[in-house]
């Protein structure tokens, strides 16, 4: 592959770390690292300014992201190589900037082709700010060796 320019497209394993969520080189990025827990993934999160929607509370779309990221995570974790193919969010607290927050994610059901997962956002306290419910694919042939490809790179970044 490559560019407009005729280079050559990194490899998948560099461009994974460019992950607007979990990718360690992409400056604007939310930067999750994520650890297994129990069968959870999970990740610890301050959001800072430039995370916010209103003045002091983290955007929707930055919230959605991170459960989304601790589901993708969550199969990631059992070694399952899956996309997000529907994704419910339900917001049940205001999530503040500047505060340390934990997001995590596990499978809640496995149905062969799709997984049922879950991701919940919490506090410090441990209150519970939002919370999704998801149902990711599977991935088979190319896309699951350039999925798993780019988590295995990740992997050495961040799940332990």
């Amino acid at each position: 592959m490559t560019d407009k320019g005729s280079r050559p497209w990194p490899r998948t394993s560099e461009l994974a770390r460019w992950c607007y969520a979990c990718g360690d080189l992409n400056p604007i990025g939310l930067h999750l690292r994520f650890r297994m827990e129990d069968g959870w993934a999970v990740a610890d999160f301050t959001a800072e300014r430039n995370h916010q929607g209103y003045p002091g509370y983290v955007h929707g779309g930055i919230v959605s992201a991170l459960l989304d990221e601790a589901m993708g995570w969550a199969t990631y974790g059992a070694g399952i190589w899956a996309l997000t193919g529907k994704l419910e969010l339900r917001l049940r607290g205001i999530v503040p900037t500047g505060e340390p927050l934990v997001v995590r994610g596990r499978i809640e059901r496995d149905r062969g082709r799709t997984l049922d997962v879950i991701a919940e956002l919490r506090d410090a306290a441990g209150k519970l700010l939002a919370e999704a419910r998801g149902v990711l694919f599977r991935a088979s042939g190319e896309q699951a060796r350039l999925i798993e490809e780019a988590a295995r790179a990740m992997m050495g970044h961040s799940v332990s």
